[in-house]
This record gives C-alpha cells, structure tokens and sequence, in this order.
C-alpha cells in the first residue's frame, strides 16, 4: 500500500511497510534508475525505487541528447514532444574556423530540462507498477544468504528507519554513488576532467531549432533551446578559469560566450535567466565494477565519461536497458543471474571504452593540436565523415570507427603537404600511435587509472 504525500506531478512520499519485500530495489530515480524499474516492472518484477529528491530539484546533468532513438526506445519520446521540448534537427559545430554543420532529421537531437524528463520517466515507472519512494533515503544496506546484499535501510521523513528486503539491489544514484561506496565497487581507468561545467537556463527569447557547440583556443561554449522561449547555454572552460564565471550576475555568462563565440552570445542576449547558474568542477570520469553478489551499478553510478562528449543521458538509458534485458532473462536463479551480469558487465566496458577515451580527449583544456586540426579538415571535406562525426556525437557509432589509422595517415599527408617538417609529423602520429597502445593494454588490464596524456 502507498501511503505519503503527493508531490507535484503525482510522484509519492510514501514510507515503507515493516519487513517489506521485492525482487529488486533501485537506489536513485532519475534517469537510469526509473528507466530501469519500469522495465523490470514491466516483466513482472517487484520493484521498490528511492530516491531522497524529487524530480523538481535540480541535478548535475550535460542536459544533451545529440539523438533520441534511447528516447524512443524508452516510449517517452512523444510525452517530451508534447511538453514542449522541441526537435532538433540541425547541429552546428564550429572548431576555430572550421565549421561542420550537420543534420540529421531522421534522427534528431533534444535538450528537455532534467525535471521534465526525470518526471515523465518516474511516472512511466510507477505506471509500470514500480512503488516509487521519493523523499526516502537509502541509508545502508543490509546483508543476505551468501554474503550477498540482501536489501536496504531507508529513512523514513520523520527520521524513522526500516528494512526493505531483496534479490537484488542496484545503486542508480550517480556518480558519487553510497551504494558504490557501501559494497567497495572498484574504480579502474579513472580521470578527472581538466574542464568545468557551467550552465544557466534563460527564458523570454525564442531560438531556432539547433544545437550550436562553438570551440576556440581552450574554451567551449554551446546553447540549445529546451522549450518555447526558453534555452539553457552552456560553458565548458579549463578548470583553473571557472571562477570567472562564478559571478550569479546574468551577463556573466553571456559576456563569456561573446569571447569565445559572438553567434552563440548573439542567441542569448536580451533573454533572462530562469534560475542561477550551476556548475561542476574537476568531476571524475571512471568505470567501476558493475556488480556483485547481490548488487549491481547502472547510469553514472556505474561508469562517468567526461560531460565535454554529451552522453550521459544515452548512457544512462541504454546501460539501463540492457541490465533490464541481463535480469530478466536470468530470473530468479542466482547462478543464472551471476552469469547474466557478468556478461553484461563485459559488454557494457567494451560498447563505452571507445567513446570513453574519445571524451577524454575532448576534456583536455588545451587548444587544438596541429593534429586535430588536420583530421577536423579531413572529415569537413567529406559528406560520409561528417555523417559519422554526427553518429559519434549521438553515441551512434563508437569514436574509433571515425578515427581511424587510414585518417591519421591522411591527416598527416596533408600537414606535410602544407609545408610542416615531416619528422614533426611523424612524431605527433608517433604520440597518437604510443597513446592508443598504452590505452589498449591499461583497458585489458583495468588499470586503476587512465593512461596521462602528454
């Protein structure tokens, strides 16, 4: 039985019922937890899903979906239409002076505001027949048959605690994950990204249907609209230069992105901020051990790639769907089970590695190299390229498939041919060539951390 007090947009504050028990209980309801309950609910599973926020209050978020076929997938696609958040079919990406314009109307891109989408989510999960506890949480876990967790301690508002029981618990609660912490999930192939996340919503001020994603020297400034009249702008400086964005004064923001882009300042001027600004700074971007005896991590909680690339969203959706698809299929048997999420483990590290390294190499707050800037020409030349750029960006297609040794190659074939020594160009492809070997063997071998880039 649910009992609480509603909050806006139907979820419920409800406590638990002493020595309550499921299947499975999902710590974290934003975007990979609710995702996953209601398709565990949906096979029939029973499902308990906490969080101690709402969906209304705001979250860390890269806000992206350079696709939406996730969306799709998940069925909430059309609910975001209908709320307002308009179809993006066009991306212009600008690189210096390199311009890559790139559409993709089979396929567009969206930017809906994290409480729109993590609302409609959890309400599709309650549909499905998940019990949502929102305002309650997760303060530990309790211990099970077999050394495996065996369920979760929550508190309650008034502070009281009680035990939920469960097959399964799985932390979905983002990057500073208590149930990674609580269960001592190792952490491999760490970093942390040499760049900060700033952002603001604005309002009073209707924008065209494109994501504009501008770069110049070390800097990166984007803006998307996410609703009639409103859009959110986006700055990504190296992190030693974030506090000059610190200052909650509206212009501040604006003023920034003129430096860097004066088409994406022309965009937001005359708007007003719809909230202050908010950022992140030298956040960690890792993969941790997905599972365990009776526990697994999904979404954030699991693995981070640097927020530069955009894919935290897709990530957290398709890692959601296919851990649904490993439960599901191995239920309720534990071997079975042990089984199915040790190989989704595997599949998951080797669908993100290439992208994760990809990202990477976007967080690095330096200009672009001599190197890049020869591939970017390549791909600009090249209607097929520039389709594959736009897959990568929607995490259609892993990074590696774009750039390829054949590119490098021809990348520095050009740059000699444009008068550079060819022992320069031969050493930067001689560095590329000794990164990707050193990021080969620390991914076999699940380094603690990232191979440095020099």
């Amino acid at each position: 039985m649910r009992i609480g007090i509603p909050l806006p947009g139907g979820a419920m504050n409800p406590r638990p019922a002493p020595n309550h028990v499921v299947d499975v209980a999902v710590v974290g309801a934003r975007v990979a937890g609710s995702a996953l309950a209601a398709r565990l609910a949906t096979a029939g599973l029973s499902v308990a899903l906490f969080d101690r926020a709402a969906p209304q209050q705001p979250t860390l978020s890269t806000h992206i979906l350079h696709g939406t076929e996730d969306l799709r997938i998940e069925g909430v696609y059309g609910e975001l239409l209908a709320a307002g958040v308009p179809e993006l079919r066009e991306v212009r990406v600008r690189i210096e002076d390199i311009e890559l314009p790139l559409r993709h109307d089979d396929a567009p891109g969206m930017c809906p505001p994290r409480e729109i989408l993590d609302q409609i989510l959890l309400d599709r999960a309650g549909a499905a027949g998940a019990k949502a506890f929102i305002g309650t949480p997760v303060v530990g876990l309790l211990d099970g048959d077999r050394a495996r967790v065996g369920g979760v301690v929550v508190q309650a508002p008034d502070s009281s605690v009680s035990e939920v029981r469960a097959r399964l618990v799985v932390g979905a609660d983002g990057r500073n994950s208590s149930v990674a912490r609580w269960v001592g999930a190792r952490e491999y192939l760490s970093s942390r990204s040499e760049r900060a996340l700033v952002w603001r919503y604005f309002r009073g001020k209707q924008l065209p249907p494109v994501l504009h994603w501008h770069r110049r020297g070390e800097h990166i400034v984007s803006i998307l609209p996410t609703g009639a009249g409103e859009f959110v702008l986006i700055a990504q400086p190296p992190d030693r230069a974030q506090a000059e964005l610190a200052d909650p004064d509206p212009g501040t923001l604006v003023r920034h992105a003129e430096r860097v882009s004066p088409r994406i300042a022309e965009l937001a001027r005359g708007a007003e901020p719809a909230g202050p600004p908010r950022r992140i700074v030298r956040y960690p971007c890792y993969f941790r051990q997905p599972y365990g005896p009776g526990w697994a991590l999904v979404g954030d909680a699991g693995h981070g790639k640097d927020a530069t690339l955009g894919q935290g969203i897709n990530d957290a959706l398709r890692n959601a769907r296919l851990l649904a698809a490993a439960l599901v299929e191995s239920w309720p048997d534990v071997d079975a089970l042990d089984g199915g999420l040790r190989r989704w483990a595997r599949d998951r590290d080797r669908m993100e590695l290439a992208n994760y390294w990809y990202g990477q190499d976007l967080g690095r707050a330096v200009p672009v190299t001599a190197m890049e800037r020869a591939i970017l020409l390549g791909i600009q030349r090249s209607p097929a390229a520039c389709r594959r750029l736009d897959d990568v960006m929607a995490d259609r297609l892993a990074a590696d498939r774009l750039l390829t040794p054949s590119r490098l190659l021809a990348a520095g074939a050009r740059r000699i041919r444009a008068g550079e020594a060819p022992w320069t160009v031969a050493g930067d492809a001689g560095e590329l060539v000794s990164l990707a070997w050193r990021r080969r063997r620390a991914a076999a071998r699940q380094d603690p951390t990232a191979p440095a880039i020099r």
